[in-house]
């Protein structure tokens, strides 16, 4: 289930973030959760395990025009290398029924998990 990460409770979303290489310190974190926040065409959405209840991954999207881009998706340990294309697959569902009104696409470094999705969707 995806849960819009509210200003006054970021920890969860700031735990899974600093999984990325780039968000390297707790501010650099920060800036990315306040820079997501600081603009209402922009969401960080937390995705909630539907088995264990726990969030396992954040997402990032930016709203322009029509489309809903995925900016950036992390998992976090909870989610064993093998089951992401699986938790992805949900994950990337309930993003296309969340923005039912926009198209959703990926920016350079994410477009081929989007890509790979849609493949294994349309089998």
């Amino acid at each position: 289930m995806l849960v819009v990460v509210r200003k006054d409770q970021p920890k969860i979303a700031m735990g899974l973030l600093s999984y990325l290489p780039r968000l390297h310190d707790v501010a650099s974190v920060q800036r990315e959760i306040e820079w997501y926040q600081a603009d209402d065409c922009r969401d960080i959405l937390l995705w909630q395990s539907p088995i264990t209840q726990h969030y396992v991954a954040v997402v990032g999207i930016e709203k322009i025009f029509d489309s809903a881009v995925l900016r950036l998706v992390v998992f976090g340990p909870e989610v064993a290398e093998n089951e992401r294309n699986q938790v992805g697959a949900e994950i990337y569902e309930a993003l296309q029924m969340w923005y039912a009104d926009k198209v959703l696409v990926g920016t350079i470094a994410t477009q081929p998990i989007l890509t790979e999705w849609r493949k294994l969707a349309n089998g």
